[in-house]
């Protein structure tokens, strides 16, 4: 037996050469699909591999029939009766010229001896063995005309498969990818050719995480200044972020306010900030504190906020749906500030957003704090946001400026949400390692000073 692999584009095709190359008596073995090629394993194509295999005996008739039928159209080439002379030969020889009809050296050729020769149907198709005919359902030979939809389909293999959900969402995927390295690529050769100035401090906004579209702005500013001014370039540098952050300086919890609830994802660091929030107001400001807790998701996390409420001398109620908020309020009525914390989701799932959401009903003076880590990367940190912004959030606190050297996440924020940064903290101390948004720190971390 002759076993052969073959890899094509589509399953028609392929069987069509191996009716070719092995005969009506090959049988195909199996099917499956590859990929090939590609870019940095991107845009890889999608192939078909067949193994077919057909007796060697079977083979060798395949080919002496084929030399047979070969000899007999150079000799219909060479004679310009040749037509007329077979015309002798029978049934049988008419129904093998049809079966080569595609070898025939011209249309006009064929056309006469079809004119001259009406085959009967039974002698007009090429005789096929038993498995032939599973294989090939349809295994009547037809003029090239009728292209490969002229039967020759394995029934194993079934018909083409559409391109898939999955496979168009790899394809994206790929696509968003190139298109991130050109543009990586495209902003590279942006900044080569800024002044050096100009092209230092980029590159600094650049390595720190910053947007591409801000550092291109930043370098636009920067470099109209420098050949406006010819100041300091640092000094420059420093006056362009201190008038981007500025305005979305938040003033934290003012007098006023009855109730700060934080929300945000698992991780981030909110009930310990939540405990910072109440040791700065309670030994700062001299005001009365309550806690609430919607956190009965977490193991311990009720304990934990308890912990701390008892070390400040602090109540604390634990709610477990919308309906027993009220009479949290009504029993921390004497209390000047209420801090809500909220359980830690998977707040890239706009659901679960949507459910603690129902816990912010509308309240005297409250204030809702996003909590961000900024060790979180800035995709996923926006994705949150986004969520957030639509159900309304009054500010932004961000954890863990200690884990992390780089800051650009900052900026990104505060320019694509427009949202107030009240707190950072830094640090698990309490109440220690918090403290009022600064924007000048945040720009000396930004250009590393």
């Amino acid at each position: 037996m002759k076993v052969k692999r073959y890899v094509a584009d589509d399953l028609p095709g392929v069987v069509q050469q191996i009716r070719g190359e092995l005969g009506p008596d090959a049988v195909i073995l199996g099917t499956k699909e590859i990929r090939e090629g590609g870019f940095l394993g991107m845009f890889r194509k999608r192939r078909v591999e067949v193994i077919a295999a057909v007796d060697e005996a079977s083979l060798t008739r395949a080919r002496a029939a084929a030399r047979s039928l070969a000899m007999h159209r150079q000799a219909l080439a060479e004679r310009p009766d040749g037509l007329q002379t077979s015309a002798a030969a029978g049934p049988a020889d008419a129904s093998a010229v049809t079966g080569i009809a595609t070898l025939m050296p011209s249309q006009a050729v064929r056309e006469r001896y079809a004119n001259q020769h009406q085959p009967s149907p039974a002698s007009a198709s090429v005789s096929t063995p038993a498995s032939s005919q599973a294989l090939f359902p349809d295994a009547r030979t037809e003029p090239a005309a009728s292209g490969p939809a002229s039967g020759f389909r394995p029934a194993a293999a079934g018909e083409a498969e559409p391109v898939s959900g999955g496979d168009r969402d790899e394809l994206m995927r790929e696509l968003r990818a190139v298109k991130e390295m050109v543009l990586r690529m495209a902003r590279q050769q942006t900044l080569n050719t800024l002044p050096e100035p100009a092209a230092r401090w980029s590159r600094r906004l650049a390595d720190q995480g910053v947007e591409a579209s801000l550092v291109e702005r930043f370098a636009e500013e920067l470099q109209n200044r420098l050949e406006a001014d010819r100041k300091d370039p640092a000094e420059a540098a420093r006056e362009i972020l201190l008038e981007w952050l500025e305005p979305f300086t938040g003033k934290g919890i003012t007098a006023d306010t009855r109730i700060v609830r934080l929300v945000g994802p698992t991780g981030v660091g909110k009930t310990t900030t939540l405990a910072k929030l109440a040791a700065e107001q309670t030994l700062t400001y001299r005001r009365s504190v309550g806690f609430i807790t919607a956190d009965t998701y977490r193991i311990a996390a009720v304990d934990q906020l308890r912990t701390y409420a008892n070390i400040l001398n602090v109540p604390m109620e634990v709610v477990f749906s919308p309906a027993e908020l009220h009479k949290a309020f009504h029993k921390l009525a004497d209390r000047d500030l209420l801090l809500m914390d909220t359980a830690g989701r998977n707040y890239r799932n706009e659901l679960f957003v949507s459910e603690v959401n129902a816990l912010l009903s509308p309240g005297e003076n409250a204030q809702t704090y996003l909590v961000l880590s900024m060790t979180h990367k800035y995709s996923d940190m926006k994705t949150v946001a986004s969520h957030f912004v639509k159900y309304g959030v009054d500010g932004l606190l961000l954890t863990k400026l200690d884990e992390t050297d780089s800051y650009g996440a900052v900026l990104n924020l505060v320019q694509d949400f427009g949202l107030s940064i009240s707190y950072i903290t830094c640090g698990q101390t309490v109440p220690d390692d918090i403290r009022v948004f600064d924007p000048e720190d945040l720009v000396r971390r930004l250009l590393g000073e």
